[in-house]
């Protein structure tokens, strides 16, 4: 296990961050909608294609989810990553849409990067 400097996560194992990085199945995955019964079309299986889908989505869809903190609800539950889902807490309501987009992307893909950087670490380390 690594040590992990900037978060209140103590350790992660490679087997961990493994998981967070895999797919989901279909049924688990992230629907997207626009609203209330308003299915986008669109169904994130992985954080990866979350952060791409995340930013083609469209104002609303961006904003219903994140006042519903459905990302966090997902990607703690599902993905099994409570670090990201409190770094999204932490990103605040009062930004314009198109800015919490961005910012949502950002720190997905950021999370995304420390993940498999740690985890080359760890493959190197064996």
């Amino acid at each position: 296990m690594l040590k992990y400097a900037d978060s209140k996560e103590q350790n992660i194992s490679d087997s961990k961050i493994v998981k967070i990085l895999s797919h989901v199945p279909q049924d688990k995955g992230f629907y997207f909608y626009g609203d209330l019964g308003r299915y986008t079309g669109e169904t994130a299986t992985n954080l990866e294609t979350f952060a791409q889908k995340l930013e083609m989505m469209n104002a609303d869809s961006v904003k219903f989810h994140f006042q519903r903190n459905d990302y966090q609800n997902w990607i703690k539950t599902t993905v099994g990553d409570d670090v990201l889902a409190e770094r999204i807490n932490h990103i605040s309501c009062q930004l314009p849409v198109e800015d919490l987009k961005k910012e949502l992307v950002k720190t997905v893909q950021k999370r995304i990067d420390q993940l498999k950087l740690l985890h080359g670490e760890m493959i190197r380390q064996q």
